[in-house]
């Protein structure tokens, strides 16, 4: 990417119903799941028992 030097954009793609897309599903929920465990994580860390 032209803003950002050394990032690079890779894209996935699959047939509609196929193996392959059921399996970039898994990866996509993988990392959804993933996301929100961290997010999470942050949010109970940024509240502490004082705070309440």
């Amino acid at each position: 990417m032209a803003a950002e030097p050394g990032l690079t954009l890779t894209v996935c793609t699959a047939e509609p119903g196929s193996p392959s897309d059921e399996g970039l599903r898994l990866l996509a929920s993988w990392a959804a799941t993933q996301e929100a465990q961290a997010i999470t994580r942050q949010a109970v860390r940024t509240v502490s028992p004082d705070d309440e």
